[in-house]
């Protein structure tokens, strides 16, 4: 496993930076009124869960925010993926910061120490690809609604 661990090209700056530009565009797909949102907002669909969007930090060209399911469980309300991303508006680019509150996926992977910061980003970021690539075939054209 090791061998085929080390035969994988770490990623580059580039192929990330190509990455934020393409969930820019799939977030502002989900919701096109991103900019403009200040509060916490959320997506209803019959039949899927909410879909909610927490407003961290606004500026006037960057924005932190939080888009996650809120699930029930028996602790009580939970959420999950609860992905952490920042929007830079005038850059067109979405970086993740944590998913799960976490700054890396698989913390326990036995190879971690060998991943560069850009691995450890392009797995987050192919994280967040993937789940808007979801989001968006629930919850495209839903009107977002201030809560």
């Amino acid at each position: 496993m090791r061998d085929l661990y080390n035969q994988q090209k770490p990623k580059s700056y580039a192929q990330v930076s190509d990455l934020f530009e393409v969930n820019f565009k799939k977030i502002s797909r989900l919701i096109p009124l991103l900019p403009i949102i200040s509060h916490h907002s959320v997506a209803k669909q019959s039949g899927e869960n909410d879909l909610h969007l927490f407003v961290e930090e606004k500026t006037p060209y960057t924005a932190t925010f939080i888009l996650t399911h809120q699930l029930d469980s028996p602790a009580g309300s939970i959420n999950r993926p609860d992905i952490k991303f920042k929007v830079y508006f005038d850059a067109n680019l979405l970086e993740v910061i944590s998913v799960c509150n976490e700054t890396t996926l698989n913390i326990n992977h036995p190879f971690l120490a060998k991943c560069s910061d850009m691995d450890i980003q392009w797995e987050l970021n192919t994280f967040i690809e993937r789940w808007l690539d979801y989001c968006l075939s629930k919850y495209q054209g839903i009107s977002w609604q201030t809560l």
